[in-house]
């Protein structure tokens, strides 16, 4: 993996499910209340993979971000939420790269996040959208580097219980996926590459693993 590798990111992620949006069904019962539901830091993941010359997803992950969740059992098409994502915290499994130094400091560097600029990445929902059952589409908005575009989350509602537990609070949990084009973004180094085989790619793959609690 070359120091310049790029990844390119995000909370996410411009992809359209090809399956139409059916009428609002939902897979079993679900028994957390509305509200205002947040992160369970503790059983949350953000991670992305990108194509490394074709030979493997390289990955790697966000380990500080935060989300809240208005949640609305009634009609999930009223639900909306917002993530906010401490880009300084891409962390890589392998940073140090024999003598090419640190990944991770390359990463947050002007060439590739340009964090001390640009600290924070956002999503935010505009929709939320039932696909069948449990299956949602969640278009929205990232705002990263600085510039904002269109982005969509596939994203399954895993399940909704009134007491989870040991915590004994209302739980919610989502696993969600996305891809972004990190070009719009304008993260162009290195060059993605024409072909899977000759380089790094263009495209980023973010999946999301999520629980939200209704605070007591």
């Amino acid at each position: 993996m070359e120091r310049r590798t790029l990844l390119g990111s995000l909370g996410a992620v411009a992809i359209a499910a090809a399956a139409p949006v059916r009428a609002q069904s939902t897979a079993g019962a679900m028994d957390a209340p509305a509200g205002k539901y947040v992160l369970d830091r503790t059983h949350a993941s953000l991670t992305w993979r990108i194509s490394h010359f074709g030979l493997s997803s390289y990955t790697a992950r966000f380990t500080r971000f935060d989300s809240t969740l208005e949640f609305n059992p009634a009609d999930l098409t009223k639900c909306s939420a917002r993530t906010v994502i401490d880009i300084g915290s891409v962390e890589t499994d392998y940073a140090q790269q024999s003598s090419k130094g640190d990944f991770n400091a390359d990463l947050r560097g002007e060439k590739f996040f340009n964090v001390a600029k640009f600290r924070e990445a956002t999503w935010r929902s505009t929709s939320v959208q039932v696909v069948e059952g449990n299956r949602l589409r969640i278009p929205g908005e990232l705002t990263l580097l600085g510039v904002s575009a269109p982005v969509t989350l596939d994203a399954t509602l895993n399940g909704a219980v009134k007491s989870r537990p040991i915590t004994k609070l209302p739980t919610v949990g989502f696993s969600a996926r996305g891809t972004i084009d990190r070009r719009v973004f304008g993260m162009l180094t290195p060059p993605p590459a024409s072909t899977p085989a000759s380089g790094i790619g263009a495209m980023v793959e973010i999946i999301i693993e999520a629980e939200f609690i209704l605070p007591a």
